[in-house]
């Protein structure tokens, strides 16, 4: 259990600030938003803050000439946290990683992410599941057993050596042809995700009808740019880095948390390509689809969809309706809430400007329709992003 915190360090005076070392790996979404949780706390109270941005032996070196009170870390070395450990400092955990050595963590609810990207998987039409992890990761087989309790029978799952890139790849290509499909596939996190569609692409494996991937993370430069656009479960990063600073204070002023491990649901599932799945359509209803995902921007309607496929409306609409189960309508809205959210995330653009980027010629049939969909009016959904943060 943490140790006690009551008399502060000698060379600290009343009012001092705090020192403390801030041991995350930026170099990705996930390390950045953590970072700024971080960093906005320890500004509002005048701390002093050491970014440690290497877990190699001259950076380690380095801290014996530091005087520290604390540390918050996330995804770096057991050597390191030992290092900064035996310098008898009070060690916050930004992720699952390495509990035993922390005296408090605050870290995504594994249970609760598998649980909603499963969910999300069940609902798009995936009958298998699998889940692609890291090996020697204790989130990630943390993450696999989770996925095997809830889908049971119809769930796989696989440990790759590499976290990225195409090296390597053929294991993780046999174990893709190997899988009952059709298969939505949990990665470990978006880097993951983005060598799970690599492998696909090079088995020759049809994403998202065959194979659906979705990561875990929501780093938009990834998820924007895989091919195709890479579905991902949003975190609230900024709000477990704001909480483990919260934390790490109450230790150093020798109160005891309520939780020693902390876990934070996890946002949403943003919805993209890879697990746009549709059931099997007749070609004329294929190409509607087609078309309104082309156009779901603009300020056009069934009448528009029905004259490029060359269907009267009232055929195109009951085939829609036998094919899809849903209406045209109900299509173009599901798409243009998922642009709305995309833009109200990734710009500062004006609720106008939403409303028309997402194919609305009044803005408040935009706010009528957001407000329905996602019980939130597009100005809260924006700042309740923000605030939680993600990546």
């Amino acid at each position: 259990m943490p140790r006690n915190r009551n008399k502060p360090r000698a060379r600290r005076k009343p009012g001092d600030p705090l020192h403390v070392a801030v041991c995350i790996d930026t170099r990705d979404g996930p390390g950045r938003e953590r970072l700024l949780g971080c960093y906005q706390y320890a500004l509002e109270r005048n701390w002093r803050l050491y970014l440690i941005r290497q877990d190699n032996a001259d950076e380690i070196a380095k801290l014996a000439g530091i005087s520290l009170d604390g540390a918050i870390f996330y995804d770096r070395s057991r050597e390191l946290q030992e290092a900064v450990k035996n310098k008898d400092v009070v060690c916050v955990e930004t992720s699952a990683r390495h509990l035993p050595l922390d005296d408090a963590a605050v870290f995504v609810d594994d249970e609760a992410l598998v649980r909603v990207a499963v969910e999300h998987l069940r609902a798009v039409g995936f009958e298998f599941f699998g889940y692609c992890g890291l090996a020697g990761s204790s989130p990630s087989s943390a993450r696999a057993k989770h996925l095997m309790e809830l889908s049971g029978p119809a769930g796989h799952t696989f440990e790759d050596q590499r976290r990225d890139g195409q090296m390597d790849i053929e294991k993780l290509m046999r174990w893709l042809r190997s899988l009952p499909k059709p298969v939505g596939v949990l990665a470990f996190d978006d880097k993951m995700g983005e060598r799970v569609l690599a492998a696909c692409r090079w088995a020759g494996i049809r994403v998202p009808d065959e194979v659906g991937v979705i990561g875990i993370g929501d780093d938009e430069l990834i998820c924007e740019l895989t091919l195709p656009r890479l579905t991902s479960v949003a975190l609230p990063t900024r709000r477990i880095g704001r909480a483990a600073a919260e934390t790490l204070e109450r230790l150093l002023s020798g109160e005891s948390p309520a939780q020693r491990w902390q876990r934070v649901a996890p946002l949403e599932v943003v919805s993209r390509a890879s697990t746009d799945r549709l059931p099997p359509a007749r070609p004329a209803v294929l190409k509607a689809v087609d078309f309104i995902r082309a156009e779901s921007h603009r300020l056009i309607g069934t009448d528009e969809v029905a004259e490029a496929v060359g269907m009267s409306r009232r055929t195109l609409e009951r085939a829609f309706n036998a094919d899809l189960g849903q209406t045209v309508h109900d299509f173009f809205v599901e798409l243009r809430l998922q642009n709305a959210r995309r833009l109200l995330r990734q710009t500062e653009m004006p609720l106008e400007a939403v409303s028309r980027g997402s194919g609305y010629s009044s803005l408040s049939s935009f706010m009528r329709m957001f407000a329905a969909r996602t019980g939130k009016s597009p100005r809260e959904y924006r700042e309740h992003y923000r605030r939680q943060g993600k990546g």
